[in-house]
């Protein structure tokens, strides 16, 4: 990872939350479809009773990954972005910040009738990542 790319502006980020909320509710080969000429995996994951799928793809320029999964219905109820560069994040987090009201209480912004919030991981290479879910 180079660290002199510059992270997503500020200004992408519109750009980006009304992608991510064209994903929610949508299906794994409605995505794939969509998404076809994008670097990405099918993920099944087993164990005992429980089996889900989620899908993950690459955006090479914005350096970010996102990561759905889906309800028993099917559709997508969650998504988490991965950024190469913590500053992506935070640029996020500013956005956010100055377009949307945060409820302290559920630790949360609501956005086009979503929800987004910060989680932190333990896997490198990532630190925080951020989670939309409806």
């Amino acid at each position: 990872m180079n660290n002199n790319q510059k992270a997503i502006n500020i200004d992408d980020f519109s750009c980006l939350l009304q992608q991510i909320g064209s994903l929610m509710s949508l299906t794994l080969p409605g995505i794939k479809y969509i998404y076809e000429t994008y670097t990405h995996c099918i993920i099944d994951y087993y164990e005992q009773d429980v089996t889900e799928k989620s899908i993950e793809i690459r955006f090479d320029t914005e350096e970010v990954t996102v990561t759905c999964t889906f309800n028993p219905k099917g559709n997508c109820n969650m998504i988490y972005l991965f950024s190469d560069k913590r500053q992506t994040i935070e640029n996020l987090i500013d956005y956010l910040k100055k377009r949307y009201e945060y409820d302290f209480i559920k630790n949360r912004w609501t956005v086009s009738g979503y929800y987004v919030c910060i989680k932190k991981t333990s896997y490198p290479p990532y630190d925080i990542y951020v989670l939309f879910y409806s």
